[in-house]
């Protein structure tokens, strides 16, 4: 990385550990694309390869963390983004077995009637978890996983950017997990229109 000639290497990383918005742009604008390329062929993904870089790049900015030289700072964007597509890819994997697991549960359930039973109140248990989100962060999860639109036209309905709409919903799923029973929430994930 070439930093502007108008700092040396030294002060560019010490503006940088002090979270000035210019030297942060500057590394976004050398690294974003390079990442998101080395995340997709990872994750296999570019949708979710563009998701875990910019929360790569979101870390750096609320930990300000210091860096020895450019060299440390190019090895903890890399390294960071390849943990990050592990993580997501295991947990990805352990959401696929949860609802293998629920599949299999719902095969040994006895009576149509339980089941139905069961299924309304998970539902209803969904649903009162989503009403229980911040206005926005609600609207946004209903809109995009009950609903089944586009981040495009939540965003544009919204009057958003599909950033927003991006962020608005993982903190939903986040806090989604947080508040239904596991159970429920891999229903949520298999009924919920992704």
């Amino acid at each position: 990385m070439v930093i502007p000639s108008s700092y040396d290497q030294d002060e560019f990383l010490q503006r940088l550990y002090h979270g000035e918005k210019e030297a942060f742009s500057f590394v976004f604008r050398e690294y974003y694309a390079a990442l998101c390329s080395f995340a997709e062929k990872l994750t296999g993904a570019r949708d979710h390869a563009e998701d875990i870089v910019e929360e790569v790049f979101l870390k750096i900015w609320l930990k300000q963390q210091p860096f020895d030289d450019l060299a440390h700072l190019k090895n903890f964007l890399y390294k960071t983004t390849r943990n990050a597509c592990i993580d997501h890819l295991r947990r990805r994997e352990h959401s696929l077995e949860r609802q293998a697991q629920f599949q299999q549960l719902q095969h040994n359930w006895e009576s149509a009637s339980d089941l139905d039973m069961i299924r309304t109140e998970v539902y209803r248990s969904i649903y009162r978890a989503i009403e229980t989100l911040p206005e926005q962060c609600g609207k946004i999860v209903r809109m995009g996983y009950i609903d089944g639109k586009s981040n495009e036209e939540i965003a544009e309905d919204l009057g958003l950017s599909i950033q927003t709409v991006k962020n608005q919903k993982t903190r939903g799923i986040q806090l989604l997990r947080l508040r239904i029973p596991p159970e429920s929430f891999a229903l949520f994930l298999l009924i919920a229109r992704f």
